[in-house]
């Protein structure tokens, strides 16, 4: 259920979808942008999720990686909304929920953007959305692997949200060497808060206020016990979607994030 909340706010919501990618953001102006879709099975919640905030399409729909968990949903989005535009890794096909994606997106003629580092757009009146990763230099072998998955950051005026996509170890540490600025209020954890991503350095640059783990109470070894402490040892307040009721709300006014319950 979607809380009251303030008009003329910035809202962002984490969907509680198990072990996946989803997230919305909607502007005071009502734009709508969508981090990741879910695994499959979980597109008809984030639509009605996104429906609830008055949603009627999606002017950005971000394909964070090509994992199922984080794209299995998006058929469904495409379907029951109309898409402005796209952005992707570009990689090459490598699962099912990937080629139906990519297929229907050609077939409704959306335009898809290639997702790389130092893309930057505004959101809104206050807003500013920047790609962080991954670069042009890949560090996998595998193109698709999660450790070159979507980095992306938002500023609302003063507040800031950072969603980490599907990295682990290698990934998170060609992103420190990037030297990008990299605080917010709110993280979004690393691909349900693996043992080789949010490392000492990356919290120490973060600084979160608030910090979102998309996990699954079915799944015991996720979140891993040493990433947990050292997301504790920051001070800020842990949210888990697997002990959570409902999906997670924030709204900025563009000076303070706040927790919406």
């Amino acid at each position: 259920m979607l809380p009251k909340l303030p008009s003329r706010s910035l809202v962002v919501a984490y969907l509680k979808v198990g072990q996946g990618e989803a997230s919305w953001i909607k502007t005071p102006e009502g734009q709508f942008m969508v981090i990741g879709a879910g695994p499959p099975g979980s597109g008809a919640h984030v639509a009605e999720s996104l429906r609830a905030a008055g949603a009627q399409q999606i002017d950005l729909l971000v394909l964070p990686y090509p994992y199922s968990e984080a794209i299995g949903g998006a058929t469904e989005l495409i379907k029951q909304f109309p898409v402005k535009s796209v952005l992707d890794l570009g990689w090459e096909r490598v699962n099912k929920s990937q080629e139906e994606t990519l297929t229907l997106l050609r077939k409704q003629r959306v335009l898809v953007q290639l997702a790389r580092a130092g893309v930057a757009f505004n959101l809104g009146t206050e807003g500013h959305v920047k790609i962080l990763y991954p670069g042009e230099r890949l560090i996998s072998r595998t193109p698709a692997a999660a450790n070159n998955a979507v980095v992306l950051r938002l500023t609302w005026g003063k507040t800031s949200f950072l969603w980490e996509g599907g990295l682990e170890e290698p990934g998170e540490q060609a992103l420190l060497s990037m030297g990008h600025e990299l605080s917010a209020d709110v993280l979004r954890v690393a691909r349900f808060g693996n043992a080789g991503a949010s490392s000492p350095e990356l919290l120490r640059q973060v600084q979160p206020r608030f910090v979102v783990i998309s996990s699954d109470d079915k799944e015991k070894h996720l979140p891993a016990p040493a990433t947990l402490e050292r997301l504790i040892a920051t001070g800020a307040t842990i949210l888990r979607t697997d002990q959570e009721r409902g999906d997670i709300f924030f709204f900025s006014d563009g000076q303070r994030v706040e927790l919406a319950r």
